[in-house]
């Protein structure tokens, strides 16, 4: 239903499927490398080819967000869903531009109301539609809403039966007992999710690596969730799950951290925190990342141009904190219960304690590249990003009123930081959806 599939749609022949199908993959091609308007090229090549076919006005919509213009994306996505009502992808799409790009989140959740009444949803599908929906609740403050939805969902036998494959290395068919995991509704789930595209053909390789890398992201995204939803147990237990089936995967060593922490359980923490600062430590930094004296020189103009008188005294005189740039925090810190993916650090004196004590003095800030890189794409997010954590930290550190964290673009007040940047990234429907083979099924 939400996958392409040439072979039920009327043709004119195989010439013309071919050639629809070439210009539609060039198009994601293209608009992968940042080639947007060569994608339109394409995308006006397959719509004189077919021109009722909803997969260009999906490409349509992926383009016009890469070009920033989300209400365009969303035009783009609506088309798509007119041409054909039974198409999931424009669905989820269309909800993750109001949630992530236009922050209209109950906007969003129509669309992926509407997306879960379509027929043949497959478990995964069904699931990935309700966290999404989840993230709707939660961003328009119906948690009790999110909760309720994220205590029942359903698809997760079938996804923790497919990581446990994912991670044995079994083959469908196998004689193997890791073959034979779960029961035979379950285990056909999951491996029709892992192994096989719509048609039952056997998915090549590198096709089957990323189906297993878009479980493991979902597992990732439901724990977040619950998370947020304060439902920690769940997450602790499918976290647990992941890091043993996946002992290499810092995102989830990373919400195992938080989530030992959450729930008092600080050498757990600490444990899953310097596991995190491991792996990341074994990842390079973007060949865009800004150097540490670039960093540095940032940070400091970023607090000297600020426009708060308090913050930008900091940097008058010799007396101005020191500024330390490294790629992570040291384990150290990690043990102390700072978490591994932190971005900004303010250190502080250690005075008297006691009445009438002097507050603690500001001596340095402490500014982790590889964890604000993570967080972006380019260096010009990059940018945005740090000047923003830097700012964050010290508005939280010297307790800024709300008139002066307006004053400089910050929350009136101080949210948690979510670990992945576009959680659009991590959805098995994505808002940017992946390069397709052919065109997408057709419904009679």
């Amino acid at each position: 239903m939400s996958a392409p599939d040439e072979q039920d749609a009327p043709d004119a022949g195989f010439g013309e499927a071919s050639r629809y199908a070439a210009h539609i993959d060039r198009g994601w091609a293209l608009l992968d490398k940042g080639e947007l308007s060569a994608a339109r090229t394409s995308v006006a090549h397959a719509q004189d080819v077919r021109p009722d076919e909803p997969d260009a006005a999906l490409l349509l919509g992926a383009i016009a967000l890469g070009e920033g213009n989300a209400n365009e994306a969303l035009r783009c996505y609506e088309r798509a869903i007119e041409l054909d009502p039974e198409y999931l992808e424009p669905y989820a799409a269309a909800a993750a531009v109001c949630l992530y790009d236009l922050d209209e989140p109950l906007r969003g959740l129509r669309y992926v109301s509407d997306a879960l009444e379509l027929e043949e949803l497959a478990p995964l599908e069904a699931l990935d539609l309700n966290l999404l929906a989840a993230e709707c609740e939660l961003a328009s403050d119906d948690v009790i809403g999110a909760r309720d939805r994220l205590r029942e969902l359903g698809g997760m036998d079938v996804l923790h039966l497919a990581l446990e494959l994912r991670s044995s290395g079994a083959e469908p068919g196998g004689d193997d007992a890791a073959s034979k995991l779960g029961d035979a509704t379950t285990r056909a789930a999951a491996w029709e999710f892992l192994a096989f595209d719509p048609e039952g053909e056997p998915l090549e390789d590198e096709e089957r690596a990323e189906r297993g890398q878009r479980a493991i992201a979902l597992a990732l995204r439901a724990a977040q969730l619950w998370i947020d939803a304060d439902l920690v147990e769940p997450a602790r237990t499918l976290l647990r799950r992941v890091v043993g089936w996946f002992p290499r995967d810092a995102e989830a060593w990373s919400l195992l951290a938080e989530v030992e922490f959450r729930t008092g359980a600080p050498l757990e923490a600490a444990r899953a925190g310097l596991r995190t600062v491991e792996l990341d430590a074994e990842v390079p930094l973007p060949d865009w990342t800004p150097s540490t004296a670039v960093v540095h020189r940032r940070v400091v103009g970023t607090i000297s141009s600020c426009g708060d008188p308090l913050l930008a005294s900091l940097m008058d005189g010799p007396g101005a904190p020191a500024i330390l740039v490294r790629d992570l925090p040291p384990s150290e810190l990690v043990l102390e219960g700072v978490s591994p993916r932190v971005t900004v650090i303010a250190t502080a004196s250690r005075g008297a304690d006691g009445p009438g004590a002097e507050p603690p003095e500001l001596t340095g800030l402490a500014v982790y590249r590889k964890n604000i890189a993570r967080l972006v794409r380019d260096t010009d997010a990059f940018d945005d990003e740090l000047r923003l954590c830097v700012l964050e930290e010290l508005a939280g550190f010297f307790a800024l009123p709300t008139r002066a964290r307006r004053n400089l673009g910050l929350d009136p007040i101080e949210a948690p930081m979510r670990a992945l940047p576009d959680r659009a990234d991590d959805t098995l429907v994505e808002s940017k959806p992946p390069r397709r083979k052919g065109p997408r099924k057709r419904k009679d």
